[in-house]
């Protein structure tokens, strides 16, 4: 491997099984690195202590770099770039962001984009990755999130669009969308966690040393409230740890040393929800689990998550998964 200016990046081999999941990342001019890197480390092939801690799972994607010759930057050289024919394979594309997202993109970039998700292809977007499925008129209608600084600009670009700037991510079906940058790993661990299940991509988040539980709900965090994590860390960590007991906002509240006041501005500010509806969603992520890597009754997982019944899991489950625990554990168990 040679070294320029900047980064080499060459894509290993891969080394998932032959029914693998077909997935091609599609590179423009100027890609932005850590873009392009996520969906590498999250679908890519994957460490040997990794598939070993999965019971010997491989990475259940075959990954592609698609684009032209032309899409490096300054700070990257890419290798091994298959033509945009090969977008024709693909059951799920990613595009990731690139520097300047006023530069308009590839025309023949945009129609096999375009053709592919007509066709029924899965496609994600990485920050600023959001203005080239934009350009393809796939998000007309649907709603749509980007880098917090270019949201503006992707709503007076693409007004049809319905540009949402503070979620980490926006998941719409056929076509999801990520916040800037890190927010990328939100959706891609959001993606494997839909695809194989919740222990996958908890694994996963691991591996990358990531938090598994910011849903794409959270708040983006922009210059104005770097603080906000430090803030309520402690609180979250501790309501994981307690997420089988009563819990209730007065209850954290006391545990945080602030007022109900204070802790429901901070939460909804950070999360972009109450306190409550975030615990909800971690018990949710803990049941999912729980149904995916053991054999204990249903019930039995709703008291060791604080749901306290059967129904209470059920009809949360249903709100967030679109399924009941009972077909989950079929699909993933």
């Amino acid at each position: 491997m040679r070294f320029y200016d900047g980064l080499m990046v060459i894509l290993p081999k891969n080394s998932a099984t032959g029914d693998a999941h077909p997935l091609a990342v599609l590179v423009q001019p100027g890609v932005v690195p850590l873009d392009l890197a996520i969906p590498l480390q999250v679908f890519g092939p994957w460490p040997e202590y990794v598939s070993a801690s999965l019971g010997g799972l491989k990475t259940p994607y075959s990954l592609d770099i698609v684009g032209t010759e032309a899409a490096v930057g300054d700070l990257l050289q890419v290798s091994k770039i298959q033509p945009l024919s090969r977008l024709a394979d693909a059951q799920t594309i990613v595009v990731p962001g690139i520097l300047d997202p006023t530069v308009p993109p590839d025309p023949a970039a945009v129609d096999a984009l375009m053709v592919a998700g007509k066709r029924g292809a899965r496609i994600l977007s990485i920050c600023t990755g959001a203005f080239m499925v934009a350009a393809t008129g796939l998000l007309d209608g649907r709603r749509a999130t980007t880098h917090w600084h270019w949201a503006p600009e992707l709503r007076a670009r693409y007004p049809r669009v319905t540009v949402v700037d503070r979620e980490l991510y926006i998941d719409e079906g056929g076509i999801v969308t990520s916040a800037g940058v890190l927010a990328g790993t939100d959706l891609c661990l959001h993606v494997l966690r839909t695809d194989h299940g919740q222990h996958v991509a908890n694994t996963l988040a691991r591996y990358l040393i990531s938090p598994p539980h910011r849903e794409g709900g959270q708040a983006q965090y922009t210059s104005e409230q770097p603080q906000r994590r430090s803030e309520l860390s402690h609180t979250t960590d501790w309501i994981l740890e307690h997420l089988d007991e009563q819990l209730t906002v007065e209850r954290v509240a006391a545990q945080a040393h602030v007022s109900v006041r204070t802790l429901s501005r901070r939460f909804r500010a950070t999360f972009g929800v109450s306190v409550m509806e975030w615990v909800a969603r971690q018990r949710v992520s803990r049941a999912r689990e729980l149904l995916e890597t053991t054999d204990r009754s249903i019930a039995d997982i709703a008291h060791a998550c604080g749901f306290g019944s059967v129904e209470s899991l059920r009809v949360h489950f249903m709100a967030q998964t679109m399924t009941s625990p009972s077909r989950y554990r079929s699909t993933f168990g």
